[in-house]
């Protein structure tokens, strides 16, 4: 929980610097290994200082007689450079690509394009969040999940208790809540938030508040923007009596 209060205080350091529009989140839900692959894959790309021809990368990203490796390589070229034509490209491809296994690779590369063009039209430094959540409208999405301290299972008026003093709070803030699911003795949230709101103290607020009707949640909770826990993996935590505010 520490190590993403310091990362999220210094975001909202940095925008204070550079700015909101600075910021870019990739929207789309893509697990990390597959954006350090895509990084990885440009970075090489880079150092060997590969030269191409705009319009030929075009041509070939859309022709059926490509291979899947050659567009991959295409798409990485195409997001190196801030050209108009190259973004607009990426854009028509991504929407329906027809290789349906680069739609990560591609939505990466889109985001990619538009940092570059944004960056040499404004002459200002530009910054990439990378998440396996991503984010929507300069929001960050992250998971919470919340348990018994007990282990025990919450009451029918607990489940109404937590349900409305989370979304009352959430809500009054502002942050959109995207999925709210509660079962027998623990629950997750799936939210989205702004880079300036303090959403783990409104999630403490919400527990205390749950909590002066007889400490049936633990303050200690999970909170993470890796991924999305499944029921199977939420029930190996609770049953390995984990610390949930280490886990990420």
């Amino acid at each position: 929980m520490k190590n993403w209060n310091n990362i999220l205080n210094k975001l909202r350091a940095t925008i204070n610097d550079n700015g909101i529009d600075s910021f870019h989140i990739l929207e789309d839900l893509i697990p990390l290994e597959e954006q350090m692959e895509y990084f990885k894959y440009f970075d090489d790309l880079k150092d060997r200082d590969v030269r191409f021809v705009p319009d030929s990368e075009i041509e070939l990203l859309f022709s059926p007689d490509v291979t899947v490796k050659r567009k991959k390589e295409s798409i990485a070229l195409l997001s190196s450079i801030p050209n108009v034509k190259a973004y607009r490209a990426l854009e028509t491809y991504q929407a329906n690509p027809m290789e349906p296994e680069l739609k990560n690779w591609s939505s990466i590369a889109l985001l990619g394009s538009r940092i570059s063009l944004y960056s040499d039209l404004s002459g200002k430094p530009q910054t990439y969040i990378s998440s396996g959540l991503g984010g929507h409208d300069k929001k960050l999405r992250f998971f919470a999940l919340f348990i018994s301290p007990t282990r025990e299972n919450f009451t029918d008026h607990q489940k109404e208790l937590i349900e409305r003093e989370f979304r009352f709070q959430l809500e009054s803030a502002e942050i959109d809540i995207e999925t709210f699911e509660i079962e027998d003795n623990y629950f997750s949230i799936l939210l989205l938030f702004p880079f300036r709101t303090d959403v783990r103290a409104i999630l403490q607020s919400a527990i205390e508040e749950c909590n002066q009707y007889g400490n049936f949640l633990d303050q200690k909770f999970l909170f993470t923007n890796v991924k999305v826990f499944t029921q199977e993996e939420i029930q190996k935590m609770i049953d390995n009596n984990d610390e949930l505010d280490q886990l990420k």
